[in-house]
């Protein structure tokens, strides 16, 4: 979870429940490794930090889907004015009245407006008449979660000849492992003893040897698949749809469930807002939602392929060049910030021509490993969030 995200949800009041339930992440190391035969070493390494940002918000968390879901469910459930269906399923509409499917039993349900955000596989988009072009990647993603050692508290990404290997802690000691297989191979690996599993983490990363073996087969390792695509339309009258159902972005810098959250902040601001000033049935204001998010998201997809791009590659050149990048991003203060404030959602920081010659490291700098000092501008403001309240 960002920093941007973990704002929205402290402002609705779930900040101690969400801390609790979550581990924080301060910094993003990254490893190089090269192998000569069948003996691997680390090259070279650099870390970037959430705490480059002069922000209150400048940490990230990691906490499970069920669990954020669960926090959100209990605290909706204690408004009076909401009535949760669940489970249930959107079937379509009927003269402009959503049908729901609620364990066999068919419900109808009229309102003003109507939002979907069921997924990839949107039925409400479906229905909106909107279709879009799905992009796959050429690789897939092996997934678990397992114990992890104390001492393991940061992100760590693995650069190697042929994969990529991502860490991440979760609370109760826990760690999320993402290994990147060519797509199709998932058999081929669960063919081999699980103890192969734990081959491609702990020659990594020896210190997880002794806690893996919680992953007793195959059974307990998830294929994920990454998709992207990005909706033409939010909005179709009075329907809208958010998160997976609107975009879906490469899972590399880990912003789908953050985009999701974003959404919904905006669009129920909007709302509010139309409710507020007697507009609520004007649909045509709902056209501010797709007007602030869309390009927010674009840009996301953008960063999101740009960052997998940089681990698809494996041309020894090319792989000189990423890991110049990482450790130019590390020491030049500016490609610092810029890198973590876009991750983060604060903000948004356009690259330019410079940059790219930062990222090789080829320009002077005098003031290596300092803090950028002209952040302000580049956070996004109340007015950036919600405009329709300064007009």
């Amino acid at each position: 979870m960002q920093p941007k995200s973990i704002e929205l949800l402290s402002k609705l009041g779930l900040g101690d429940e969400l801390y609790d339930a979550s581990f924080p992440i301060e910094n993003l190391h990254s490893e190089e490794w090269k192998w000569k035969g069948n003996d691997g070493y680390l090259r070279t390494k650099s870390v970037l930090s959430y705490r480059t940002l002069d922000h209150e918000f400048n940490l990230a968390r990691m906490l499970p889907h069920e669990t954020l879901r669960e926090l959100l469910v209990k605290k909706i459930e204690q408004l009076p004015s909401v009535e949760l269906i669940r489970p249930a399923k959107f079937k379509g509409f009927e003269d402009d009245v959503a049908i729901i499917d609620q364990k066999g039993e068919k419900k109808r349900i009229q309102a003003y407006y109507y939002v979907g955000a069921e997924g990839r596989s949107s039925k409400m988009r479906k229905e909106m008449g909107i279709t879009c072009d799905e992009k796959k990647y050429d690789h897939h993603f092996l997934t678990a979660s397992f114990p992890r050692p104390k001492t393991f508290t940061d992100g760590l990404v693995v650069g190697a000849p042929h994969t990529f290997l991502g860490l991440f802690p979760l609370p109760n000691d826990y760690v999320r492992s993402v290994y990147r297989i060519p797509p199709g191979s998932y058999r081929e690996y669960k063919e081999q003893p699980i103890t192969s599993y734990y081959d491609l983490h702990t020659t990594y990363v020896p210190e997880l040897k002794d806690t893996m073996t919680t992953i007793a087969s195959w059974r307990d390792v998830q294929l994920m698949i990454p998709y992207q695509f990005q909706s033409p339309h939010y909005v179709v009258d009075n329907k809208a749809i958010l998160g997976d159902a609107a975009h879906s972005v490469h899972p590399m810098a880990g912003e789908g469930m953050n985009l999701a959250i974003q959404d919904a902040d905006v669009l129920s601001d909007l709302f509010c807002w139309m409710d507020e000033k007697g507009k609520w049935r004007d649909q045509k204001l709902l056209k501010w939602y797709e007007r602030v998010r869309k390009p927010r998201v674009d840009q996301m997809i953008a960063l999101s392929h740009r960052s997998q791009l940089a681990y698809s590659f494996h041309d020894p050149i090319f792989r000189k060049l990423r890991t110049r990048a990482l450790i130019a991003m590390e020491e030049r203060p500016l490609l610092h910030f810029k890198q973590m404030l876009n991750v983060s959602g604060l903000g948004y920081y356009k690259a330019n021509l410079f940059d790219w010659f930062n990222h090789l490291d080829v320009l002077p700098t005098n003031n290596r490993s300092t803090i950028y000092p002209k952040q302000k501008r580049h956070f996004y403001t109340e007015q950036d969030d919600y405009p329709w309240r300064f007009k």
